[in-house]
């Protein structure tokens, strides 16, 4: 994947896709396979956004059986089957405890009656993902001795999947560019062009460069996310658009404390549900879920968010507590659910919403990370439509994602995640990293990990300078800005300034 902005303006595409997440790479990826021309743009990186952000999971979503979100339910433990064949390099099946104690508003009797509706609602069985089972206490306590046994009537447990979340996504817009896609990262749309109800182009800029260029297309679809109602101010047309009621999402990594199994266990104060994961040699420890009303471009951690997670970590496992200086770093992200009445954030829908604004532009929001195949689907048969064609059939079911990254070479930079200096090179010269976050946040996991900090980003930062001919300027100026960027993921360092 080479970036090449001037090819996005030599042509007329089918379909121009605005966002690089993880349901615009979707779309590119399944629109190229039904032979559609596309083109995509990014204002940041792919994955900068919310893609990189989640709970790393690929799940049915087991709480939303309380919202009686049965569909929803069935559709994502589908998705998960697929996504585990598709792309086994990065989705691996991961187990889980529900623990339940005596006085829990959630008892054992019902969270082995909601784990059997799950059951029921998968409709594609994998292998990896077998069928649940309740543990007695002592059971429970041998399998994760975090827990503390007082109380403690037993557990259920049961498998969803575990995935890396940003290199789905970036793996996800490669596939789709060498099947023909014409994709860029840092061109930002500034503008439609129009007439009357039709978009004629997008108006880009270069972020690299400073250089602005019309992309033309035939139909396009505006999948930004949390940005999602800003972009479609540039239609000249009130209807076709979607409301959107953002939540905050934040994340701990701290030093591992459960053995191999993910806990999905019930906060004292509100009720929410809340995972501990195996992270590599880590725990991650998420997610909050608030109202967020601010600049999805400035979204972090913030000490309130922070607190509150240590604090059910405390309620979970009293043993085993985590002190903020033992935390390794955070990371928050925004999710583009649609606008609802619900007062409680986590009670939103986490269904999608595609509509039409004007003859021949398409915006779609909401859906989970799991189902972004799924709802590919839907809007690329829109797409046809709005083209005049009958819709070919999906292939991204049955076309697995390729593991196509080097074989290790040269300077290990870390064990866990396992980054070389291949690894870097390869990001540079094939996947379109232009900054050092980039790299060290989404071509690899180094940014979530102990590895995080100054000295390997310095490390990694002379080696992107000798791949992108960078000054030392430069690579100061990239160093300087990422670790800016790692100082405010860590607000308890800022506690007492």
């Amino acid at each position: 994947m080479k970036r090449n902005p001037p090819e996005l303006a030599n042509k007329t595409f089918d379909l121009a896709i605005i966002v690089g997440g993880i349901l615009g790479a979707g779309i590119a990826r399944d629109a190229t396979l039904r032979g559609l021309s596309v083109a995509l743009v990014e204002k940041g990186d792919f994955a900068s956004g919310t893609s990189s952000r989640s709970t790393k999971l690929v799940h049915g979503g087991l709480r939303y059986l309380e919202q009686l979100s049965f569909g929803l339910v069935a559709e994502s433990c589908r998705e998960r089957s697929i996504l585990l064949e598709m792309a086994s390099h990065l989705v691996t099946p991961l187990s889980f405890l529900l623990p339940a104690y005596e006085g829990d508003p959630r008892s054992l009797a019902m969270l082995r009656l909601g784990t059997t509706l799950y059951d029921w609602l998968t409709p594609r069985r994998h292998s990896a993902t077998p069928r649940h089972r309740t543990l007695s206490a002592s059971e429970t306590i041998a399998a994760e001795p975090l827990l503390p046994s007082e109380q403690l009537r037993g557990a259920v447990l049961f498998y969803d999947c575990q995935m890396d979340d940003a290199r789905l996504c970036l793996e996800t817009v490669l596939d789709a560019c060498r099947h023909g896609a014409a994709c860029a990262n840092y061109c930002q749309v500034i503008g439609f062009r129009q007439t009357w109800d039709r978009v004629d182009a997008l108006q880009v800029v270069d972020q690299v460069s400073g250089d602005s260029f019309d992309l033309r297309a035939k139909c396009f679809v505006n999948a930004t996310g949390p940005w999602v109602e800003r972009v479609g101010q540039f239609a000249s047309r009130e209807s076709g658009r979607i409301a959107i009621g953002p939540t905050k999402g934040v994340h701990l990594i701290i030093p591992r404390i459960n053995r191999e199994h993910g806990i999905y266990f019930q906060s004292k104060r509100d009720q929410r549900m809340i995972f501990l994961l195996p992270w590599g040699d880590d725990s991650l420890l998420g997610t909050t879920d608030t109202a967020f009303t601010q600049s999805a471009d400035d979204v972090r951690a913030e000490m309130e968010d922070v607190d509150y997670l240590l604090e059910q970590l405390r309620e979970l496992a009293p043993l085993r507590a985590i002190e903020a200086n033992e935390i390794i770093t955070s990371f928050a992200g925004v999710r583009a659910l649609i606008r609802s009445e619900q007062r409680r954030p986590s009670r939103r829908s986490r269904e999608e919403r595609i509509v039409a604004a004007g003859e021949n532009l398409l915006t779609v929001a909401g859906g989970k990370y799991t189902t972004f195949r799924a709802i590919s689907d839907k809007v690329v048969q829109r797409v046809s439509r709005l083209l005049g064609q009958r819709p070919a059939r999906c292939l991204t079911a049955e076309t697995p994602l390729a593991d196509h990254r080097p074989q290790a070479k040269g300077t290990r930079i870390s064990d866990s995640p396992s980054v070389f200096e291949s690894d870097i090179a390869f990001a540079c010269a094939n996947e379109m990293a232009i900054a050092l976050e980039d790299v060290m946040r989404r071509r690899t996991r180094l940014a979530l990990s102990r590895y995080g900090g100054a000295d390997v980003a310095t490390q990694v930062s002379g080696m992107m300078a000798r791949a992108l001919a960078w000054n030392e300027t430069t690579r100061s100026e990239q160093l300087e800005r990422y670790l800016t960027q790692w100082g405010l993921s860590r607000p308890w360092e800022r506690r007492h300034e």
